[in-house]
């Protein structure tokens, strides 16, 4: 778990500068480094975003990465700073909310015996199969769930795949909010769990699954490749984003969907579309 190193981390900036911090909780600004809040660990490059090497913290990879609320320290959560991953082994902070509260959701309930399945037949290799993500979204378009959120009472269009997998950026992406933004550096690496496309939209998932219901999840991965699609797709297509809480054990499954839309691309101006639970 993350959390101690971010302890670390918070333990590296007050032996720097005690204040530090705290000015920048105490401020107007959304985002560290800045202008106003420079890097205090490179003298050379005073607006370049923390990384490892400048913390002289190793493995960055077990702990830039924040996938759930339990990464994070109390003093993080309690101020709202939050770190944002931005490039290899690189970081900002943020003041605001990366976790969605899924608590906070009223599903309408559906039967997956009323929907209409893709063919007359389950793929047998999704039938008995090892229990990951990506086997369960198949699991979850062939039996006709993911068709029956995206179009809802609509006649149900062609689904073809998109780019999903592990990304690459060969240029820049811009995280925005809307109170400014923060550039996001060539050569960042994410993962995209699934893409779909009909004639006029690209949907992304993002989708967890265990034996119990999550409370939250962190935007982060929807958001990334969202800002990535709009890219390289030059805003062509409209883009929504989907994420799927998948419940399962030996003799269940459940598909919690909630469709979220993040207006003008700003990280922090999200609205809630739809939320379906099928069980």
């Amino acid at each position: 778990m993350a959390q101690k190193d971010w302890v670390e981390i918070i333990d590296k900036f007050n032996k720097k500068d005690k204040s530090f911090i705290t000015n920048f909780l105490n401020s107007k600004n959304s985002f560290c480094p800045s202008e106003n809040y420079v890097n205090i660990f490179d003298e050379n490059e005073p607006f370049n975003n923390f990384n490892s090497k400048n913390l002289n913290k190793p493995k960055p990879a077990n702990w830039i990465p924040i996938y759930k609320k339990e990464d994070l320290p109390e003093y993080f959560l309690n101020n709202n700073l939050m770190p944002i991953r931005c490039g290899q082994a690189e970081f900002f902070f943020f003041k605001g909310d990366i976790f969605f509260d899924l608590t906070s959701i009223n599903f309408t309930i559906i039967d997956i015996k009323n929907l209409t399945q893709i063919d007359s037949f389950i793929p047998l290799t999704l039938e008995k199969f090892h229990k990951n993500e990506n086997a369960y979204l198949n699991k979850a378009l062939s039996r006709g769930i993911l068709n029956h959120f995206i179009d809802d009472d609509l006649i149900y269009r062609r689904l073809l795949y998109g780019q999903f997998g592990k990304i690459k950026t060969n240029f820049e992406l811009e995280f925005k909010t809307s109170h400014g933004l923060k550039e996001i550096n060539k050569s960042f690496q994410f993962e995209i769990d699934f893409v779909l496309e009909n004639q006029n939209e690209i949907i992304i998932f993002e989708a967890k699954q265990g034996t119990k219901s999550r409370t939250t999840f962190s935007l982060l991965q929807l958001y990334y490749p969202l800002i990535y699609l709009t890219k390289i797709t030059n805003n062509q297509k409209k883009i929504r984003t989907i994420f799927i809480d998948i419940i399962s054990n030996e003799n269940n499954e459940i598909y919690k969907l909630t469709e979220l839309e993040f207006i003008n691309c700003e990280f922090d101006n999200l609205n809630t579309i739809k939320s379906i639970q099928y069980s």
